[in-house]
C-alpha cells in the first residue's frame, strides 16, 4: 500500500531531477546527437538574425526571408527534440528504439508545426496572473515528450499533454523553480566566462582586440543573447528529460509500465548473476564446492577466533542447530546491555533529525530579542559600508564628458550596469548578514534534549522498494541480528547489506537513491573510494553474494550469513 500511495503522489522534485540527470548521463550518444542536431542550427540562426536585425542598416530588405528561415529552423529543432525524447523514453522503458519512417516523420513534423509555435505567445502571457506559467510550460514540454507520430489526430496529443501537465502540480512547480535557478547559474557562468575570455586570450596568447581595449565593448544585446543561447543548450536537455520521466510515470499510473521496467531490471540482474555463476562453475569447481558448504572446513572458521577441537566438531555436525554453530553469535549480548547501548546511541546529536519534532524538548532560554539586538548592532557598520560603496560607484560612473555618438545607448548600459552592481552588493551584504546571524544563533543555542519514544515497527524487508535510508546503520544491524536469531537467514542477509549501504552513505562514499542498482553502487564506490582497495574488494564480494541469494535461487546457510556479517564489519572498519 505504501508503494501504491507513493506512485499516486509522484516522486519528489529533487529525486526526479537526479534521476533525469542519471538518465541523460547514461543515455545513448545518438540521443544527445539528435538534440544538438536540431538545437545548434536554431541557436546559431537566432544569434545571426538578432545581430543582423539590430546592426545591419539594410536589414529591412531581407527581414521577411530571414524570419521565414528562422521559423523553419525552429520547427527543425522541435522535430529533433521529439526524436531525442523518444530515444530517452525507449531507454527508460528498456525497449528497443522505435523505427522512423516517412509517415511517422511527417506526422511529427505537422503536429509540432501546428502546436509548438503557440508557445512563443502563450508562455510570455502565462507570466501574467492570467495563466499559470508552470502548467503552460509543462504542456508544451509534454507535446515534445508524448508525440510518438502514431496518431494522426492532434486532439489526442493535446488531451494527453494537458492531462499530464495537470498531474502532480507541486512537483511541477518545484521542478520549474529548480530548473530556473539552475539556468540562472549557468547563464551567469557563461557570462563571466565570456567577459574574461578576451583578457585571458591577451594574457596567454598575446591577442589584442577591441574588447580588451574597452571594458564595455562586450556589454551589448548580442553578447547577452549568445550567453542565453549557450545556457539554453546546457539546461534544456535536462528539462526535456525531466518531463519525459514525468510523462512516463504519469502514464504508468494506468498502464503499470514502471512496474514492468522494475521486473525487467530484476530479470536482467538475475541473468547476469546466473551467467557469472555458470562461468565460475566451469572455471573453478573447487571454489564452488567451498562456497556452497561442501568443504569440510566451515567458512566462518576462517574469520572467527581460534576454537577448541570439540567446538569445531560441534560446528561441523549437521544435527546441531544453527545458533550453536558459532560461539560468537549476536545473541551473546544481554538485552539490558543492548538497551543501554541503543539509548546511548540515539542520544547523539546526529540522530536527532529522525526524532519527531513534537518529542524534542524546547530550550528554556528566552531568545525573543536576539534578532532585534543583532540588527541594532550591525546597523551602523552596514550604513557605513553602503555609503562607501555609493561613493565608489559615483566616482566610477560620474563623468563630466559629453557622449556624442550613441549617447543614449551608452547611458542606458551604464545605468543598467550600475543597477546590477547595486543589486550584487545588496545581495552580498544580505548573505553575509544571514551567515553571521546563523553563526551567532548556533553559538548561543543551548543543548537540546531528546525525549524517548516507542520503538517504531521494523520495515518490511520483503518490499523491493525498501531503501537503506529508512533506518540508520545500527538499526539495520540490530534488525539483522534479530532475524538471524529467528532463523530468517535470507532477510538477515538483506538487512546486513542495507547496513553496509547506510554506513557507506554516512561516509559520503555513495549516495542512496531508489533507482540505483547494486552495480551502480559498486561503480560509485569505485569512483569515490578508489584509495580504499580493501574496501572495494570486500564490498564487491558482498554484492556478489547478495545478488545470487536475493535475486537467485541459491541456498543460504548460517555460515554464509556470518561470513557476510564479518565482511560488513570489515567495511565499517575501513576495509
Amino acid at each position: 500500500m505504501k508503494s501504491v500511495s507513493r506512485r499516486q503522489q509522484g516522486k519528489g522534485a529533487l529525486e526526479l531531477i537526479e534521476e533525469a540527470v542519471h538518465l541523460l548521463r547514461t543515455a545513448p550518444a545518438g540521443a544527445l546527437a539528435a538534440y544538438y542536431l536540431g538545437g545548434l542550427p536554431f541557436v546559431l540562426g537566432l544569434l545571426y538574425f538578432w545581430a543582423d536585425m539590430s546592426r545591419n542598416p539594410f536589414a529591412y530588405e531581407h527581414a521577411a526571408e530571414a524570419s521565414l528561415g528562422l521559423a523553419m529552423l525552429f520547427l527543425w529543432m522541435k522535430f529533433w527534440q521529439v526524436v531525442f525524447a523518444r530515444k530517452l523514453r525507449a531507454a527508460v522503458a528498456l525497449a528497443p528504439p522505435e523505427p522512423w519512417n516517412f509517415t511517422r516523420c511527417r506526422r511529427v513534423w505537422l503536429a509540432q508545426s501546428a502546436l509548438q509555435p503557440w508557445g512563443l505567445f502563450l508562455l510570455p502571457l502565462s507570466l501574467l496572473p492570467v495563466l499559470p506559467v508552470a502548467w503552460v510550460y509543462a504542456f508544451f514540454q509534454n507535446l515534445t515528450a508524448l508525440d510518438d507520430g502514431e496518431s494522426p489526430r492532434l486532439r489526442e496529443l493535446i488531451r494527453k499533454s494537458a492531462r499530464q501537465a495537470a498531474l502532480w502540480p507541486r512537483q511541477n512547480h518545484v521542478v520549474l523553480l529548480i530548473l530556473l535557478l539552475f539556468g540562472g547559474c549557468v547563464f551567469l557562468n557563461w557570462t563571466i566566462f565570456g567577459l574574461v575570455l578576451p583578457n585571458l586570450a591577451r594574457t596567454l596568447l598575446g591577442v589584442e582586440s577591441v574588447f580588451t581595449r574597452s571594458g564595455f565593448g562586450l556589454l551589448n544585446t548580442t553578447f547577452f543573447a549568445a550567453m542565453f543561447g549557450l545556457a539554453y543548450l546546457c539546461v534544456d536537455p535536462v528539462a526535456k528529460t525531466v518531463y519525459v520521466l514525468r510523462c512516463f510515470y504519469g502514464e504508468s499510473l494506468a498502464s503499470g509500465e514502471d512496474l514492468k521496467v522494475e521486473l525487467k531490471h530484476a530479470t536482467a540482474a538475475g541473468r547476469r548473476v546466473t551467467a557469472a555463476l555458470a562461468m565460475l562453475l566451469l572455471i573453478t569447481p573447487h571454489l564452488t564446492t567451498c562456497t556452497f558448504g561442501a568443504s569440510p572446513v566451515p567458512l566462518s572458521s576462517r574469520f572467527a577466533t581460534a576454537a577448541s577441537p570439540a567446538e569445531a566438531g560441534q560446528r561441523k555436525s549437521p544435527s546441531r542447530p544453527t545458533s550453536d554453530a558459532h560461539p560468537r553469535s549476536p545473541s551473546a549480548l544481554s538485552s539490558s546491555a543492548l538497551d543501554d547501548a541503543i539509548a546511548e546511541v540515539i542520544q547523539q546529536r546526529k540522530y536527532t533529525w529522525r526524532v519527531p519534532r513534537d518529542t524534542i524538548a524546547k530550550p528554556e532560554a528566552n531568545q525573543a530579542g536576539l534578532l532585534r539586538r543583532f540588527l541594532d548592532g550591525i546597523k551602523k557598520p552596514v550604513r557605513a559600508m553602503v555609503e562607501w560603496v555609493d561613493r565608489v560607484l559615483r566616482k566610477l560612473f560620474t563623468s563630466n564628458r559629453t557622449v556624442t555618438v550613441g549617447g543614449a545607448s551608452a547611458l542606458g548600459w551604464v545605468l543598467l550596469l550600475k543597477l546590477l552592481l547595486y543589486a550584487l552588493v545588496v545581495a552580498a551584504v544580505v548573505a553575509l548578514g544571514w551567515l553571521l546571524f546563523r553563526w551567532l544563533q548556533n553559538r548561543r543555542r543551548p543543548s537540546i534534549g531528546v525525549v524517548g519514544e516507542a520503538v517504531r515497527p521494523a520495515p518490511d524487508l520483503t518490499d523491493e522498494n525498501l531503501g537503506a535510508d529508512q533506518l540508520p546503520e545500527d538499526g539495520w544491524t540490530k534488525l539483522a541480528r534479530e532475524l538471524f536469531e529467528r532463523g530468517e537467514l535470507r532477510l538477515a542477509l538483506r538487512a546486513f547489506y542495507l547496513a553496509s549501504l547506510a554506513h557507506l552513505a554516512e561516509r559520503n562514499l555513495i549516495s542512496l537513491a531508489r533507482f540505483k542498482s547494486n552495480r551502480d553502487y559498486e561503480l560509485e564506490l569505485r569512483r569515490r573510494g578508489h584509495s580504499f582497495a580493501g574496501l572495494l574488494a570486500v564490498f564487491g564480494e558482498n554484492v556478489s553474494v547478495f545478488d545470487r541469494i536475493w535475486y537467485g535461487m541459491h541456498e543460504v546457510t548460517g555460515e554464509l550469513v556470518l561470513q557476510f556479517a564479518a565482511n560488513v564489519e570489515r567495511i565499517k572498519a575501513g576495509g
